[in-house]
């Protein structure tokens, strides 16, 4: 991390020292507070200096306060709280949550490491502390008595700021909106009011150059930047979204930001490199598209000529909906498809979460971003990127209903196929937004500390509620885990497909004198044989396969790129007894699966099978019945690939949420 800015010539000192110890290591972000308060304290002709310490090892915070202290002498010390923990079960899970991203557990607590920062301040200077921040405003009370600042800032500190001589001296403390004092051992927290996004520019030289020195310079401004810089264009969110704080913190009323001064600030970074933007709002929609839209034709002109477009993205709504030509004009405009988690595909869920849009608006957005975006990219030769599919079927109301409803609209459109890989979120990080704890958990809600559970519920701490009506289903939060699990691999995405075994599968499934009985029967090819057909068709000419077949055999020795050749050796050893391996399948309820197998999803396979078969041993059972009295090892092989292929688990707690409706 860069040292803080140079303290003015001809000043005692800067007039606020800006620090953060909440930054989140998995996603580290330039705090924005940094950006934004230091604008506000520039337009009241404050000076400011900026550190955050995530990069700063622990056992140095001490030298490196007290050497930042030393530099800048400020009038006031700001301190930004983010947020009370990273909002993830994984980062607080008391052992690796199954299908959960790699992150290190038990690892992130920005209320604690804030705490220990300002204990640190206290010893080494008298300079008053300042504590704000979304996090800090989702429970200013609480965090005022756990954390002990002189002073706290609730939402937006422009009044605050503008009347820092007033605060320091002590005069009308209690006529100052949003701001948080103490009397002694008490605090009193002002009227608060919600103030609009700022109609001046943002971002100077010298923030730009923090930013830069924070991100390193190549993630930022290099030919294929990671980091989207933020400008915010809308502040506030009228919908109560059962899961969300951002309206208590931001309003609920929305405002937006000048256009002028946003462009401002985009053009000025576009000058200097900065070619990804992110739009800072609630959702840019909220109830219409003009805003959208309005954004859209200023970037147009802004990138018109320019040698490298400005890519810019924000969050949207599924509804209002687009229609395909306005999703392609927004292609055109540069803007960069943003990340949405839909709760679920089920109206009964999505109403009782209180989202402002239903399936139909979530299940269109999705389908009609995939393929415009897919074809625009094809059509200007750029690579189409790996996408993952996030959703939020843990939360707080989903049932077997909804899980069973939102796969089979998956399945219906076939949507799984498109996803590399999926991401559920599993269970709710709960606040208190004045009605008492969301979600309605009941006694399913539980506080974590670093030390593991809490005896009781406690708001300041990471708290969690997985969904009760899954957990009765499933036996728990750990099967709720390893449930999402085996549905994020098997029917959101295609991760089960691309991590199979075939040459394992082969070597489990067939001897060597199997495959090379199987051999002798094979046929010889023709002009449309793929690679892998060919090559086994011409080992198998050579020597009757012998050296195939004991390389496939042998994993140990095998690569990677023997998967496919396994995989075209079973599909040429099952083509030779067709007749009962069509009977096979016919006898457990999937006719003319062998000849169809890419028509049939997953999900589909699974639903047929568990409506006849509580096991995978069941089904071998059927398979050797519908064959008798002939040989079942083709037919078995020919089942177990489906099985395989699909990821087929029957089990009765799992097929009653999958196929509950």
């Amino acid at each position: 991390m860069a040292d803080p800015i140079p303290v003015v010539p001809g000043r005692r000192g800067v007039d606020l020292l800006l620090l953060s110890a909440s930054n989140y290591p998995a996603l580290p972000i330039y705090p924005y507070a940094f950006v934004q308060v230091s604008a506000i304290a520039e337009r009241h002709g404050l000076a400011t200096a900026r550190l955050d310490l995530l990069r700063t090892p622990k056992p140095e915070w001490r030298s490196v306060l007290a050497a930042t202290l030393e530099r800048t002498d400020p009038r006031l010390i700001g301190i930004h709280l983010r947020q009370l923990d990273s909002i993830f079960i994984w980062n607080y899970a008391d052992a690796d949550l199954p299908g959960a991203p790699p992150v290190r557990r038990n690892s992130y607590w920005p209320m604690h490491e804030t705490e220990e920062l300002i204990d640190i301040l206290r010893d080494l200077t008298d300079t008053p502390v300042m504590l704000g921040g979304f996090g800090f405003t989702t429970r200013p009370h609480a965090l005022l008595e756990r954390l002990r600042p002189d002073y706290g800032v609730v939402g937006e500190p422009d009044e605050i700021l503008g009347r820092l001589d007033d605060i320091l001296a002590g005069r009308d403390l209690r006529g100052i909106a949003n701001l948080a004092h103490r009397h002694g051992d008490r605090y009193t927290v002002n009227e608060r009011v919600f103030l609009p996004p700022t109609d001046h520019p943002e971002y100077t030289e010298e923030i730009l150059r923090d930013l830069l020195d924070f991100y390193g310079p190549e993630r930022v401004l290099g030919p294929e930047p990671e980091v989207h810089v933020p400008v915010e264009v809308q502040r506030g969110c009228p919908y109560r979204c059962y899961f969300c704080t951002e309206p208590m913190v931001k309003g609920r009323r929305p405002r937006v930001r000048d256009l002028d001064a946003v462009l401002t600030d985009i053009r000025f970074l576009a000058d200097r490199g900065v070619t990804r933007i992110w739009m800072v709002c609630s959702e840019v929609n909220i109830g219409r598209n003009d805003l959208l839209f309005e954004l859209a034709a200023r970037m147009r002109r802004l990138n018109r000529d320019r040698p490298r477009p400005v890519q810019w993205t924000c969050y949207l709504l599924p509804n209002p909906a687009l229609e395909r030509a306005e999703i392609r004009m927004l292609l055109e405009s540069h803007f960069e498809p943003s990340w949405n988690q839909f709760g679920s595909y089920d109206d009964a869920n999505l109403k009782r979460t209180r989202v402002p849009y239903r399936a139909r608006h979530a299940v269109q957005a999705q389908v009609d971003w995939l393929e415009e975006e897919e074809a625009f990219r094809l059509a200007r030769g750029l690579p189409v990127p790996p996408r993952r599919l996030d959703m939020f079927l843990g939360n707080s109301y989903a049932t077997p209903e909804t899980v069973s409803t939102t796969l089979r609209a998956v399945s219906d459109l076939r949507l799984a196929e498109r996803f590399e890989d999926s991401l559920i979120t599993r269970a709710t990080r709960v606040f208190d937004l004045g009605e008492g704890i969301t979600g309605e958990p009941g006694d399913a809600a539980y506080s974590v500390g670093p030390r593991g559970r809490l005896e009781a519920v406690d708001l300041l701490y990471p708290t969690f509620s997985y969904p009760p009506a899954l957990v009765a289903a499933l036996g728990g939060a750990r099967a709720v885990d390893e449930f999402f699990a085996h549905v994020e691999a098997t029917y959101l995405s295609r991760a089960h497909r691309a991590r199979l075994d075939w040459q394992g599968f082969l070597a489990r499934h067939a001897g060597a004198g199997e495959l090379a009985a199987w051999c002798g029967r094979l046929g010889s090819g023709g002009e449309g044989d793929s690679t892998e057909l060919r090559t086994v068709r011409a080992a198998l000419a050579s020597d009757g396969g012998a050296a195939l077949v004991g390389r496939l055999l042998d994993p140990a020795d095998g690569s990677e790129s023997e998967g496919p050749l396994a995989r075209t050796l079973v599909e040429l050893a099952v083509g030779t007894e067709l007749p009962a391996v069509r009977a096979a399948f016919e006898g457990i309820g999937l006719p003319r699966y062998w000849d169809d197998r890419t028509g049939r999803t997953a999900y589909e396979v699974c639903a047929e099978l568990a409506a006849r078969f509580g096991s995978v041993e069941e089904v071998l059972a059927a398979v050797r019945t519908a064959v008798e009295p002939g040989d079942p090892s083709v037919p078995l092989l020919a089942v177990r690939y489906c099985l395989y292929d699909n990821n087929v688990v029957l089990r009765p707690d799992y097929s009653r949420v999958l196929f509950a409706s």
